[in-house]
């Protein structure tokens, strides 16, 4: 049964990428359902940093393998990414003509996600316990999660269906994906108590407003920490103290700038809050491998 459904969700990924319009090797667009996101790529691509959002990333057909410090998390065909938190961690992409990367990311807002949280309590139904952790976990797409995001690919290609049934079936994968192994990542945005919880929250609103916390203390005082404690927890759900994510948050953002809305590098370094345009670009080479007059898609994983 499941290597039926997995050849039928093959099938409905390929035939939205076929629609598309852009002769692109590279691409990553909406769909007819406003959370969730169609990703691919013709060709393999090197090893470079990639920003993740909170959600569901599938692979249905060629490999992705992501590295976060001193730990590698691969997956392809048949898995999914669960992502609790915003992270930025290196990826490469292994792809070609014959076997190209293919996949759906799917998010869920945090107070819809915690409505299926606490509906699913009040049903005495299991969900994993959050606990603090990597925010990302992969894992094997099997059973009826599988045939969730079978049925939601095939209502991609049906715009009523994707209006009237989508925004149920997205609520359905998540809803199985919340009892599944390692789930507890998506539910680290659910506990309000929790000090990951209040990580989540400043990270949205950093997305939100980068440029409204002065520094350390400043975020401190948003998630109702000290700085220290800030600090230990940012440290451990992100892999990042807070300043380096910052400073990461900016480069991504710049790099997008640049990629696809071809912005100039003095005016993307004025737009992500450098002063200093030579420093930007000094910081930016250092961190991508390659000078921000030279960023394009050929260097950017998805």
């Amino acid at each position: 049964m499941e290597a039926r459904i997995t050849s039928e969700l093959q099938s409905h990924v390929r035939a939205l990428r076929d629609r598309q319009q852009s002769p692109l090797p590279i691409g990553f667009v909406e769909t007819a359902i406003a959370s969730v996101r169609l990703f691919w790529s013709d060709g393999p691509i090197a090893r470079a940093p990639l920003s993740y959002d909170p959600g569901i990333a599938v692979i249905v057909s060629g490999r992705k393998i992501g590295f976060f410090e001193d730990q590698r998390i691969a997956y392809g065909p048949g898995q999914y990414l669960a992502v609790g938190l915003p992270l930025f961690f290196e990826c490469e992409t292994e792809a070609s003509a014959d076997a190209p990367l293919a996949g759906l990311f799917m998010t869920i807002e945090p107070h819809a996600l915690q409505d299926l949280a606490s509906q699913m309590a009040d049903q005495d139904l299991p969900t994993l316990p959050s606990q603090p952790a990597l925010g990302i976990e992969p894992l094997t797409m099997k059973g009826p999660v599988l045939e969730a995001v079978t049925r939601l690919a095939r209502q991609l290609s049906n715009p009523a269906e994707a209006a009237v049934l989508g925004p149920n079936t997205l609520r359905e994968v998540f809803y199985h994906a919340l009892q599944d192994s390692h789930g507890r990542v998506l539910l680290s945005q659910t506990r309000r108590n929790r000090p990951e919880a209040r990580i989540a929250q400043l990270l949205a609103d950093l997305d939100r407003a980068p440029d409204r916390f002065a520094g350390v203390e400043g975020l401190a005082d948003a998630a109702g920490m000290s700085p220290a404690s800030l600090h230990r927890h940012f440290k451990a759900v992100t892999g990042l103290s807070p300043l380096q994510y910052q400073k990461r948050k900016r480069l991504m953002r710049a790099k997008s700038l640049l990629t696809f809305e071809k912005l100039g590098v003095a005016e993307t370094a004025r737009a992500v809050g450098y002063v200093s345009a030579t420093q930007f670009s000094r910081e930016f080479s250092a961190y991508f491998g390659t000078p921000p007059s030279r960023a394009d898609l050929s260097s950017y994983p998805v």
